[in-house]
């Protein structure tokens, strides 16, 4: 009887030694998983103060672009036209793809009669922004009247807006009046179709 109860005492000595083993490598294991938590947790608002501050820097570049594109369209208002484009030029070698800028680099360039620069900055512009309307129409106006009557460059300018702009009506209505106040008509009447079955297709919708 003593020897049993002595390997029943023994056994228990084991069981509660395996169990407290068990719950302290448990604890460690939880303590861990919480550290390495609380170390994403760090990282994630890290992460999101970075982004944050980007974000702030972004819109504070775009404000101060806004503000020197302000500034350069008062030059050119007040005439001093030399100074604004140097303006435009320096904004867009920092905004690219800045549609206000690229249209009034082309703008000024027309009024200096410079015809080539103005031209080179409107293919610039409608290449940048194919969904410009007003770009084509300054550009075949350009072609028009600073270019002889370039009617080669006119109509591929015009196509090429048509196809990009699923035949838009204004780009229509341009080159059928083109045709028109050059009594060319029969040239028109493709366009003319085609805006027809644009109006129409507005009016069915």
């Amino acid at each position: 009887m003593k020897k049993e109860t002595k390997i029943i005492s023994v056994f228990v000595l084991l069981l509660v030694l395996i169990i407290s083993v068990a719950v302290f490598l448990l604890a460690n294991k939880k303590d861990g998983n919480t550290n390495n938590f609380q170390g994403n947790e760090q990282q994630i608002e890290e992460l999101n103060n970075s982004e944050n501050q980007q974000n702030q820097n972004s819109s504070e570049k775009e404000q101060s672009i806004n503000q020197r594109v302000l500034d350069a369209v008062g030059k050119a208002n007040t005439g001093n036209k030399e100074q604004a484009l140097n303006d435009y030029l320096a904004i867009l070698n920092e905004d690219p793809a800045n549609l206000i800028v690229l249209n009034n680099i082309a703008d000024l360039y027309s009024d200096m009669s410079n015809w080539t620069k103005s031209e080179e900055y409107y293919k610039k512009l409608i290449e940048v922004h194919p969904e410009y309307i007003p770009g084509y129409r300054m550009l075949a106006y350009l072609y028009w009247y600073r270019f002889n009557d370039d009617e080669v460059k006119i109509k591929s300018l015009i196509d090429n807006g048509l196809e990009k702009n699923n035949n838009h009506p204004d780009l229509l209505s341009w080159i059928i009046n083109y045709y028109q106040e050059k009594g060319e008509g029969e040239k028109a009447l493709p366009y003319s179709n085609l805006l027809v079955n644009q109006l129409n297709g507005e009016s069915s919708n």
